[in-house]
């Protein structure tokens, strides 16, 4: 199992992601303009606030996650250096691996590295799965057994 596996981004999470801060920018955008009309400068101001948050939130997620998706990029790889998560730009050598295990959670899970030692992020590293197509537990095994696989020839 020494080749390298590659998952891409989700394509279905990247537009779900978007379509939050979508609904909440076009429910306080009506709010903004009611505000404006009848002058409620306090309103309209904390409104737009509002807004612009909503507007950079979508904004990331167009740029780090949908466009990524598209263009079917690599968001977690697997090979025999180790782990690389391009949602995060984290890169995990296997002999700094201690452990992998796997955190249900209700709408996503997370794949929890466990390091050796500590490490500019810690001595635990946890890896979104929300952003990586495919089935979590199938990605989580599949690390595992890479990483057994490491070890041994390690």
């Amino acid at each position: 199992m020494t080749e390298t596996i590659q998952y891409p981004y989700s394509k279905n999470a990247a537009l779900f992601g978007l379509t939050m801060p979508l609904v909440f920018f076009i429910i306080t955008f009506n709010n903004l303009r009611y505000s404006y009309i009848n002058g409620f400068i306090l309103s309209w101001v904390l409104i737009a606030l509002a807004d612009l948050i909503f507007l950079v939130l979508f904004t990331y997620i167009l740029v780090k996650r949908l466009v990524p998706a598209l263009k079917n990029q690599v968001a977690l790889e697997l090979n025999e250096e180790g782990i690389t998560d391009y949602t995060r730009n984290i890169v995990i050598e296997w002999p700094d691996v201690k452990n992998i295990d796997m955190q249900l959670g209700r709408n996503f899970s997370k794949m929890i590295i466990d390091l050796k030692q500590e490490t500019e992020y810690g001595t635990q590293i946890a890896i979104s799965l929300r952003w990586i197509a495919g089935k979590d537990l199938e990605i989580c095994n599949t690390t595992q057994a890479y990483f057994e696989e490491m070890t041994k020839l390690g």
